[in-house]
């Protein structure tokens, strides 16, 4: 009897550990998180030139992640915003639009969910220049 209940201590540890591992928040990207490349729906064209890199960046640097892999379709609506920059981790590619909020870190598994997508894209969009 005592086995079993050890047993099950250990799965429900294991199963602790992984729900944590997945919903628990991290930082979108790293303290040195450089932008770049900016561009956005509405335009199709490159404003990085347009955007304040610190103001963009320090919205960024606040933006927290969850731990899990999203697919992705590929699809975007009309108004979105692609933010590309590195790290000291690597290449980070952020996706926001009016249904998708997510981080690509360059490690081909996927990409992660943004926590609070919407109010990041709506700071975002008050700092990009007026089409």
């Amino acid at each position: 009897m005592k086995k079993k209940w050890k047993v099950l201590l250990v799965c429900v540890v294991v199963l602790a550990g992984i729900a944590a591992w997945c919903f628990v928040p991290r930082s979108a990207v790293e303290e040195d998180f450089k932008i770049h490349y900016v561009r956005t729906g509405e335009r199709l064209t490159d404003i990085t030139d347009q955007v304040d890199p610190e103001a963009l960046g320090g919205l960024l640097r606040n933006a927290d992640r969850l731990g899990y892999h999203w697919g992705y379709d590929g699809r975007v609506e009309e108004r979105y915003v692609l933010i590309m920059g590195v790290d000291r981790k690597g290449p980070v590619h952020i996706l926001l639009d009016e249904g998708t909020f997510l981080v690509d870190r360059g490690d081909f598994l996927g990409m992660y969910p943004l926590v609070n997508g919407e109010e990041l894209l709506e700071q975002v969009w008050t700092l990009l220049p007026e089409p």
